[in-house]
């Protein structure tokens, strides 16, 4: 359909003018392309207009836009473009490009299946796999050129692959350009309070604190060198804003805490999406999985791979949500239901919480508790005891205080007659 053609059409429904063969045509548009036209036509609109549907299928596509993976990636990319990119010059001109952190991302994201196959994933956190070999095996024990190389006596059994191809191994591996990507953040060891013009600087560890500095008590009034030294550079930049201390142009204080924590931020946001790549990469089950093991591993946030590693099709998700909470997790995660097996990137997903999910698994609960959960089973089933067996004490309490009323009644009786027979 042409754009003419959309507009003519469109304009129709706007004027509450829907012919037949309009709607029909409205009908036989995929899902997502009319969620497109309509999000990317509705500033035309409004809440008065013929079409209700508008703000909540442009409002559905924004959800949409920020659930998916992949898009975080590109935002990334797009934040490492401008923050870390441009004006960053060496001889030859800009010396990062960002299609090579995408590509890094890409890297690192490929060995981390290699360090874990699909069957490996399904030995550590049992999923529904059928497929029973062993990644050591296939590496050491079945690898012709090792079982060469090694002597009769060497025991291969001892070799791990998850070890022999651990992160240091990989970082180790990789050429200069990539390996300075896990650097640790650092300042810059000296920094001018306005070079060229000043010799008043600091001289700055690792982390930003003050080792020394030289001539600063001629910028801030009323302060000496020495009381500088062991503060943050933060606090140091604070301190001279409190005081109204005007601060040159493109001041190499600010620049290199801006610096420092662009840094920071660079370092554990590609982390997180090394992670969002392996979901997606994985498929609806083994990806989550994955990214499951990479988030304990590198620190990242394991909320992320079970909120998109919910397939409810899936036999070991009760065992994925176990791993889950047993490690910290929350069972007020919201959940989206089957992002990796949906039919377009911006289909609309249902959302449901790890409680909500527990409680209508269909699987036998008995051997599906966490320990965490059978130790309060078991606390609740102590407890409804206790209170039975406190039950059954005071009905026989009860019956001991009758028979006791019943002894004394009879006991006055007794001494009444012997005195009337008197």
């Amino acid at each position: 359909m042409s754009t003419k053609e959309k507009l003519t059409k469109l304009g129709e429904k706007i004027m509450g003018v829907f012919t037949i063969e309009s709607a029909q045509e409205s009908e036989r548009m995929a899902e997502r392309e009319r969620m497109e036209y309509w999000a990317s036509n509705y500033k035309h609109f409004n809440e008065q207009t013929e079409i209700p549907c508008a703000k909540a299928l442009a409002d559905d596509l924004k959800e949409s836009k920020k659930i998916v993976l992949d898009n975080k990636v590109n935002k990334f990319i797009k934040w490492f473009t401008k923050n870390m990119v441009k004006g960053n010059y060496s001889e030859k001109g800009e010396y990062l490009i960002p299609i090579e952190m995408r590509n890094f991302i890409e890297k690192m994201a490929v060995w981390y299946e290699l360090r874990y196959p699909d069957y490996e994933i399904n030995r550590i956190m049992p999923g529904s796999s059928q497929e029973h070999i062993d990644i050591n095996e296939v590496m050491f024990a079945n690898n012709k050129y090792v079982n060469d190389i090694l002597d009769e006596d060497s025991d291969i059994k001892d070799l791990d692959w998850d070890q022999f191809y651990n992160t240091k191994a990989f970082i180790n591996s990789l050429p200069w350009s990539e390996k300075h990507l896990f650097l640790k953040p650092k300042y810059q060891d000296i920094v001018y309070w306005n070079r060229g013009n000043s010799n008043a600087h600091l001289c700055l560890t690792r982390n930003g604190f003050v080792e020394m500095s030289k001539y600063m008590d001629c910028v801030i009034p009323g302060i000496s060198n020495k009381g500088l030294e062991g503060k943050n550079i933060k606090e140091i930049v604070k301190m001279l804003k409190e005081r109204g201390v005007e601060f040159p142009e493109n001041n190499e204080f600010e620049k290199a805490i801006r610096n420092y924590d662009n840094q920071v931020y660079q370092k554990e946001e590609m982390l997180n999406c090394v992670m969002y790549r392996i979901i997606e990469r994985g498929g609806n089950r083994f990806g989550p999985r994955r990214a499951f093991l990479f988030a304990k591993e590198f620190g990242r946030n394991i909320d992320i791979p079970m909120a998109y590693g919910v397939d409810r099709s899936d036999p070991g998700l009760r065992l994925f949500i176990n791993e889950y909470i047993k490690a910290g997790g929350s069972k007020d995660l919201i959940c989206y239901i089957g992002y990796g097996s949906r039919a377009g990137k911006y289909e609309k997903l249902s959302k449901k919480t790890i409680q909500e999910l527990i409680m209508t698994q269909n699987n036998n609960a008995a051997t599906f508790y966490t320990p965490e959960e059978d130790e309060l089973h078991q606390r609740l089933v102590n407890v409804l005891s206790n209170i039975s067996n406190q039950g059954d004490l005071l009905e026989e309490q009860e019956k001991i205080k009758k028979e006791e009323v019943r002894q004394l009644r009879l006991q006055r009786r007794l001494e009444k007659s012997k005195k009337i027979g008197k």
